[in-house]
């Protein structure tokens, strides 16, 4: 099955093999703010990779629509009146305004606020409103400009690239994973947003090591054996083991799909991560939970100031590294071998994608 692989990146077997005989580094500190580099990834990654935008509950029904930009990439997925999801960048093929506004709503046709354009819900180009009587007007090729879109445990996904892998086949282990981990049924509880001053790829590093753990995360450090946490590289994502320590419930399985996906499963919840780049130096991390089905909001809470108290501890580091990769005195620092082989992948998955740039 194809997981996803980047085409041309080493494999995970090749990363440790390399950490193995040699020192590797990380990625210039240049990387982290250079806005050449974030306008290079949103065309060579964000716009070729599957990328969550919200839940699934938002466009249950037919007619509701759910807006986001991701890394910049103004996009909308509207409900049809059979059910299926389509998915559009949000820009009329007029004069380019944003047909939708709202992040969510429900909407009978999409028609145009700034010259009345309107589409059908399958993008179709219905009708230009006193645009006059125009030679050759090539109406039937002034569709809106397609997206891909699919859902897994209640999320959406959307890929820019229509000719990309199915989701299934991206997600790759990270799936059955959270499948064999998680609670056999869950429901929604919350949604959490932050913005936080560091670049979208510092937040990464900072997610593909449990290196700080001891020192950052107190708590966390209680419920695992830190020793024996490692990560899994698999083509294209990695994967967390931690095991408990004693009688603890906590932390269970991580894992993280490139470019910005994560997750965190265990037997008393579920919960993902999707870190949303707002330029070269700030990032928006949005995380949605999930109680076990029969479990009460009240009794949930436990486990949800759990991952908030961890998040926080890594708010809280990130936006200083940004600071000292801005300062002009580091360039790049040496990988662990034992504890960043899941730093390094990413950073070749990275180097990989903007190659040929």
């Amino acid at each position: 099955m194809d997981h996803g692989k980047v085409q041309g990146c080493a494999t995970p077997d090749e990363i440790a093999s390399r950490l193995e005989t040699t020192t590797v580094w990380a990625m210039p500190a240049s990387w982290y703010w250079d806005p050449e580099i974030y306008a290079e990834e949103r065309h060579h990654i964000f716009s070729r990779h599957w990328l969550c935008i919200g839940r699934e509950q938002m466009v249950s029904q037919p007619g509701q629509y759910l807006t986001a930009s991701p890394a910049g990439f103004p996009i909308f997925v509207l409900r049809g009146e059979d059910g299926t999801l389509n998915g559009f960048h949000n820009v009329c093929r007029h004069r380019a305004a944003k047909l939708l506004t709202a992040r969510t709503g429900s909407s009978n046709g999409l028609t145009c606020p700034y010259h009345g354009w309107r589409y059908d819900a399958e993008g179709g180009l219905k009708h230009a409103p006193f645009f006059g009587e125009a030679r050759d007007f090539p109406k039937h090729e002034l569709s809106l400009f397609a997206i891909r879109v699919d859902a897994w445990r209640g999320l959406i996904f959307v890929n820019l690239d229509l000719a990309g892998s199915e989701l299934e086949d991206w997600l790759g282990p990270l799936a059955s994973a959270v499948a064999e981990t998680a609670p056999a049924e869950v429901e929604f509880h919350r949604d959490v947003e932050f913005e936080i001053a560091c670049n979208w790829k510092n937040y990464v590093d900072n997610y593909q090591e449990g290196y700080h753990i001891p020192l950052l995360h107190p708590g966390l450090h209680r419920d695992l054996q830190w020793k024996r946490y490692r990560v899994i590289n698999f083509d294209g994502g990695s994967l967390h083991e931690g095991p408990a320590r004693g009688t603890s419930s906590h932390p269970g399985l991580f894992g993280w799909r490139f470019p910005n996906f994560t997750f965190v499963s265990y037997p008393q919840g579920l919960s993902f991560l999707r870190m949303e780049p707002l330029g070269p130096r700030r990032v928006r991390l949005v995380y949605s939970f999930f109680r076990p089905a029969g479990v009460s909001e009240q009794d949930f809470e436990e486990t949800f100031d759990y991952g908030m108290e961890v998040s926080k501890e890594d708010q809280w580091i990130t936006p200083l590294v940004q600071e000292n990769l801005e300062a002009g005195v580091y360039e790049k620092g040496p990988l662990s071998p034992r504890h960043e082989n899941g730093v390094y992948y990413f950073h070749e998955l990275v180097r990989d994608a903007l190659a040929s740039t």
